[in-house]
């Protein structure tokens, strides 16, 4: 139901932090491969025609693919890179995959809200000397000792809580087999 973080309640110490904080998902997606109803695990470092992993830039688009079926939810989380421990995710619960049977289609940004881990004490964004693009190693910030909530209400965030002005995230469902 909750499978990543659970809003109001500290973050739970299996990689939402090093996610967060340093754009980094390999111990969250390690730790979601023992979490029972978890059916599959994709992470998404490379943008479309980049050579390597890295951060998204303007104009950029990482893709994944997955499979579903009714009843399934989608959980994904990416850093906000200009942060100590903001990130991008949808409610606690997922994205529901499904309405009256039918796999959904199209924009999804409006479920994308930006949190706050609570993790690591928050800097202005883009210029905090403890954020991933500009601290001397990861986890170097001030630890916060908070709880994760939405960040709409936190310093600073407000320019950036209005998700669709920072990103678009669509989904596409795949032809069935023998469908037109």
């Amino acid at each position: 139901k909750a499978p990543i973080f659970n809003a109001g309640k500290k973050d739970r110490s299996q990689g939402l932090e090093a996610q967060s904080e340093d754009g980094d998902p390999s111990m969250l997606a390690k730790s979601l491969q023992s979490v029972k109803g978890i059916k599959s695990i994709v992470v998404f470092t490379t943008p479309i025609g980049a050579a390597g992993p890295g951060p998204i830039t303007p104009g950029a688009a990482y893709e994944f693919t997955f499979s579903a079926v009714a009843g399934d939810r989608l959980s994904l989380t990416t850093m906000m890179g200009q942060s100590n421990d903001w990130f991008y995710a949808p409610a606690e619960s997922g994205i529901d995959l499904f309405e009256n049977g039918r796999g959904i289609s199209g924009d999804i940004t409006s479920q994308m809200v930006l949190w706050d881990a609570g993790t690591e004490v928050d800097q202005e964004p883009g210029i905090g000397s403890d954020q991933g693009p500009r601290q001397k190693a990861p986890n170097t910030g001030k630890a916060e000792n908070g709880v994760v909530r939405n960040a709409k209400d936190v310093k600073y965030a407000r320019a950036y809580a209005k998700t669709s002005e920072v990103m678009k995230v669509t989904i596409t469902p795949a032809k069935s087999p023998g469908s037109n």
